[in-house]
């Protein structure tokens, strides 16, 4: 089988939340046979990368889209970067610094955020290995902005995405702001081009709602157990749940490994 280069979002597919959070066992095996035949395991998160880097480094994995689709790093160098205008984000601060509405922003390094829930500081925390948490009011390049309760910001930002250069992305309890043409795909197409991967030669595994489109549009899309059913509904391939070994079984009965 030629080469793949196989994409993995993070939370609720490489990284499950029954019990502690961890990567399941069978998971880890499966990745390591990837690189085995030859395949080029990856990351595609919403994450930034301060809280890609310690779970994809304890899998051996170097390729990262991060920010859903705002920068790829390769082997720890930045491929590309895409930010927020400067407009915008201003306007994000003055709205939301002193607000209780919840939101946060994402540059590569730190969470820009209102929200001062301990879960959250557990969080980031443990995910990133250091504290990467600071007041919203200090952001300033950002690459993502994700407001909480969809009807909660200014109408007004409608009307302004064009001269923004943004890109409007409503979830049943969040929207995201991101750069005119920024999405989990975008990103992977650049990385993949960047290293001489075939977009054919693209693999997608996911759960999530911002999976949608690199599971739509890679050559094979697959959607873990848990998996949102708007997912699994343009999904190739469903695994069983990722806690009983879902994704190493999806890719012994595929030929991937």
């Amino acid at each position: 089988m030629k080469s793949k280069l196989v994409f993995f979002d993070i939370d609720g597919t490489l990284v499950s939340y029954a019990g502690k959070s961890h990567v399941p066992e069978p998971t880890v095996e499966a990745l390591k046979r990837l690189a085995q035949k030859g395949h080029v395991p990856a990351v595609a998160t919403g994450r930034n990368l301060a809280l890609t880097r310690k779970t994809a480094s304890s899998l051996g994995i170097d390729s990262l889209v991060c920010c859903n689709g705002a920068q790829g790093i390769r082997k720890g160098e930045s491929l590309y970067e895409v930010f927020l205008s400067e407009d915008f984000t201003q306007n994000f601060r003055s709205e939301f610094s002193s607000s209780s509405r919840k939101s946060y922003a994402l540059d590569a390094e730190n969470v820009y955020t209102n929200m001062n829930e301990d879960y959250l500081d557990a969080y980031l925390l443990e995910q990133a290995g250091h504290s990467c948490k600071k007041n919203l009011i200090s952001a300033e390049r950002v690459h993502l902005v994700c407001v909480f309760d969809s009807d909660s910001f200014p109408p007004q930002w409608r009307k302004r995405r064009k001269s923004w250069n943004l890109d409007i992305v409503e979830f049943p309890n969040s929207t995201e702001f991101r750069p005119s043409g920024t999405s989990k795909w975008s990103g992977i197409v650049r990385l993949a081009t960047a290293v001489g991967f075939d977009v054919k030669d693209i693999v997608t595994v996911g759960d999530g709602l911002n999976d949608m489109d690199m599971i739509q549009n890679a050559s094979l899309g697959i959607a873990v157990g848990g998996a949102k059913p708007e997912l699994k509904a343009v999904a190739d391939f469903i695994t069983q749940d990722i806690d009983e070994g879902g994704i190493f079984s999806a890719f012994c009965d595929l030929g991937l490994i």
